[in-house]
């Protein structure tokens, strides 16, 4: 399997739909702010708690949803060719 790229970098501050370009495989999220996010890749959903970060591989998924109303930054990564 080719090694995954880092794609669509996103920041903000509370709910949003983060637009993604390519179907992804991996999601990287830093909660830089006091409150909890939920994070929704697909049918993956988890909860990043304060200062915390979440960095999985999962089913793949092509819709990125945040809510909540913490400061977050993150990206996705994607396999090359769609693979994997």
């Amino acid at each position: 399997m080719a090694d995954p790229i880092a794609r669509d970098p996103f920041s903000g501050t509370g709910t949003a739909n983060v637009p993604i370009k390519n179907t992804a495989n991996y999601i990287v999220v830093f909660n830089d702010g006091t409150a909890d996010i939920t994070v929704t890749a697909g049918k993956f959903v988890a909860v990043v708690k304060a200062g915390d970060a979440l960095d999985e591989r999962v089913d793949p998924f092509t819709t990125l949803s945040i809510s909540g109303n913490s400061a977050y930054r993150g990206y996705v990564r994607v396999i090359p060719g769609g693979v994997g």
